[in-house]
């Protein structure tokens, strides 16, 4: 097994949330659902932790040196809550804006 195998698992399924969470801001929009597009944004928010905290921990602070595996454990206990509740938001978000629409 390639050592890189498990980022570019986590990519891929970080990328399905991402369509996910098009689908859901999409729908949303379109049925001016508030709620639904409120959490897709949330959860489009929090997959923005993911690359601020890589270019934070591994570029500002480690600069470049030697042994990253501080960094390492740094970032994964910021980026894997955030990208855990990323893709609850945008599981809620699709759900909110696929139920049928309450009768008027």
């Amino acid at each position: 097994m390639d050592p890189r195998s498990p980022f570019d698992i986590r990519d891929a399924l970080l990328c399905l949330a991402f369509l996910a969470g098009a689908v859901a801001g999409v729908v949303a929009l379109i049925r001016k659902q508030a709620r639904a597009g409120g959490l897709a944004a949330a959860g489009f928010a929090l997959f923005a932790v993911d690359p601020l905290a890589e270019l934070i921990i591994f570029r500002v602070f480690s600069g470049g040196g030697g042994d990253f595996d501080l960094p390492n454990w740094v970032y994964v206990c910021i980026s894997t809550p955030a990208s855990v509740l990323g893709v609850g938001a945008l599981i809620g978000a699709l759900w909110l804006a696929l139920r049928p629409a309450a009768p008027a």
